[in-house]
């Protein structure tokens, strides 16, 4: 199933017969189809793999565009990030984050409610390249790659008693102590309650190290690190690229380790706490070979891990799932491997992933919907992917459930930079959408029977 369709109200009758042709028949339920045709929403995808308990089925559907006001911003979409009813992404080029509130009548096509800002904003900086949400709180990280002198930085925002709105500055600044120019401090960032942890990949000509701060008592303050990790054998593979936080534990991900083969590693917090720390277990995939960038996203929710290999299968790219054993985490290789069969080579699927256990997305923002990508109109207009967690538990696929793209997302868009998921509700960073300005899209899942 090639899963990407956008139905306007007329094109609704046909929505099956034109999904389906292999002769199966889902029908989505009667109160909801309704609404959806009523308003122009997009119905854009249909899965064929049921939901999490393998019972029902679900169509993906466009709830809302969610644009910067400025028509000066540059790649907006290129960090994506869900909390609650609060989506915020990230504009590196713009410096700048965005801050998005559902209105209570749901997702819809909308400009931003604030706008995030460092107070000491740098020239060459890229604040927004990578941005996380946790509750009322919003981390956005600075590596200022392209500026001298300068280690990176991650910056948290507590929402004000008056909601999010208007331009704000940090509540607080997190830095690393040991931290040198051109470390990258904040390349990749990851909020959970009272945790973050900020990858610097470029540390020690690449070799990589990651920073957790903990929440004072007191409320976020400036501070410096609870505790540095650091892989036994990253070996420059940019350990800390991609960082993911969940309660206890902490994966990071080093893509070019062992030429470029890649590792995951993951970390849980002693009892004591947080402390300086090499991995406690050790994630590769069984058929890992050089070049693959295995690692270069990650995502944690609980006792599941999701790894992107952007560049494996010919750049066509894949995403693992590792499930944390009985007796906890140790090193080990994935309990599933998820790919496309219909994807093509350079696709990189797995540039980004997030996960909350039952279901994977993962990006692939150059997917062109043409094996040759010169002639079509759709030349790296991007996809996502949404794989879901069978009844029996996480297993190889080579079908997803579902395949969303942009409405409006096409020529050079890059759809699927970044990806968030919250639930049933979906967003994606499509970076040069709207003449390289950018934009996000929010999708949420509605049942069928």
């Amino acid at each position: 199933m090639d899963g990407k369709l956008f139905a306007s109200e007329s094109a609704l009758s046909g929505f099956f017969a034109r999904f389906f042709s292999g002769g199966t028949t889902v029908k989505l339920k009667r109160l909801l189809l309704l609404p959806l045709a009523l308003f122009g929403l997009a119905v854009v995808a249909v899965g064929q793999q049921g939901s999490a308990s393998g019972s029902t089925a679900a169509a993906w559907v466009q709830l809302g565009k969610l644009s910067p006001s400025d028509v000066t911003a540059y790649s907006s979409g290129r960090s994506i990030a869900i909390a609650g009813n609060v989506i915020v992404v990230g504009d590196d080029h713009g410096q700048r984050a965005t801050v998005f509130v559902m209105p209570k009548g749901g997702w819809e096509n909308m400009v931003q409610t604030a706008i995030l800002k460092a107070s000491d904003e740098s020239s060459c900086g890229v604040f927004g390249n990578s941005v996380s949400m946790s509750g009322n709180t919003i981390v956005v990280g600075d590596p200022q790659n392209y500026c001298t002198g300068h280690p990176g930085a991650a910056y948290v925002f507590v929402e004000p008693a008056g909601g999010w709105s208007g331009t704000l500055t940090e509540t607080a600044k997190l830095t690393a102590t040991d931290a040198v120019s051109g470390d990258g401090v904040g390349y990749s960032i990851s909020i959970d309650s009272n945790t973050v942890v900020a990858g610097a990949p470029y540390q020690g000509n690449s070799i990589g190290a990651a920073y957790v701060f903990v929440k004072p008592a007191s409320g976020w303050t400036n501070a410096t690190q609870t505790a540095k990790l650091t892989a036994s054998d990253s070996n420059q593979g940019e350990f800390g690229l991609s960082v993911s936080v969940s309660g206890n534990a902490v994966v990071a991900g080093a893509p070019y380790r062992s030429q470029a083969a890649g590792a995951a590693y993951v970390y849980v917090e002693p009892i004591a706490g947080w402390t300086n720390a090499t991995q406690t277990a050790e994630l590769t995939a069984s058929d890992g070979q050089s070049t693959d960038g295995f690692a270069y996203s990650v995502s944690i929710s609980r006792q599941i891990v999701a790894v992107g290999a952007n560049n494996s299968n010919q750049g066509q790219g894949a995403a693992y799932v590792f499930v944390e054993p009985t007796g906890g985490w140790t090193s080990t290789t994935q309990a599933a491997k998820l790919t496309v069969s219909s994807g093509f080579p350079s696709d990189e699927l797995g540039s980004s992933v997030a996960t909350n256990g039952s279901f994977v997305v993962a990006g692939a923002p150059y997917f062109s919907n043409s094996a040759n990508d010169l002639t079509s109109p759709y030349f790296h207009e991007g996809a996502a992917y949404i794989f879901v967690k069978p009844a029996s538990g996480w297993a190889n696929q080579t079908q997803p459930a579902a395949k969303l793209n942009g409405s409006d997302a096409r020529l050079g868009a890059y759809f699927g930079t970044s990806v968030a998921l919250q639930g049933t509700t979906v967003a994606a960073g499509a970076i040069f959408n709207n003449r390289n300005i950018g934009a996000s899209y929010v999708f949420g899942a509605f049942s069928a029977q």
